[in-house]
């Protein structure tokens, strides 16, 4: 865990313990929600990123389509092998 080991834990615990007391149950309650939110905003951002990014390579698939057509539609080359 963060390569920590059970001595440090135990010294964070003990001065998490000094500082806030009696409140530390609330504390944690309130960190663990912000981690939770901090997640959650994370993930969202990361799938529209994700989807963004499929919808540009769409994009550029269905462009580069499109330029294929009217090559072959204006007498373009085709791109087959010469005949042995």
């Amino acid at each position: 865990m963060f390569g920590l080991g059970p001595v440090e834990i135990v010294v964070i615990g003990a001065i998490a313990v000094m500082l806030y007391g009696k409140r530390l149950p609330e504390v944690g309650r309130s960190v663990g929600q912000s981690v939770g939110e901090l997640r959650k905003t994370f993930n969202s951002i990361s799938r529209d990123i994700e989807l963004s990014s499929n919808e540009t390579g769409k994009r550029a698939a269905s462009r580069r389509r499109i330029e294929d057509d009217s090559l072959a539609m204006a007498g373009g080359t085709s791109f087959d092998p010469p005949p042995e």
